[in-house]
């Protein structure tokens, strides 16, 4: 599992968090926003919202905004060095 993760599971989601929320608000700032995309989280959001928790309604959106570039592109990463040759040590 950790050959595939590229390190221990639990640190990459970390990593891929922390990366997530960076790119999120990078993302945000230029104004992209995919909203159709996640239309569902973004009702959840609001409901949180409505409970008065409007910090973890932007960090929620700030993530799933990095998340949709951060996540597909290291699954292809880890994809393709998966197949790639492997060089001696």
């Amino acid at each position: 599992m950790e050959r595939f993760f590229g390190g221990s599971p639990a640190a990459v989601i970390l990593q891929l968090a922390i990366a997530s929320v960076i790119i999120g608000v990078v993302l945000s700032f230029f104004g992209f926003n995919p909203a159709n995309l996640y239309d569902a989280v973004v009702r959840l959001s609001d409901w949180i919202s409505s409970l008065g928790l409007d910090a973890v309604k932007k960090v929620l959106r700030y993530l799933l905004l990095g998340a949709i570039i951060v996540v597909p592109l290291w699954a292809l990463s880890r994809i393709f060095s998966y197949f790639s040759p492997r060089r001696p040590k």
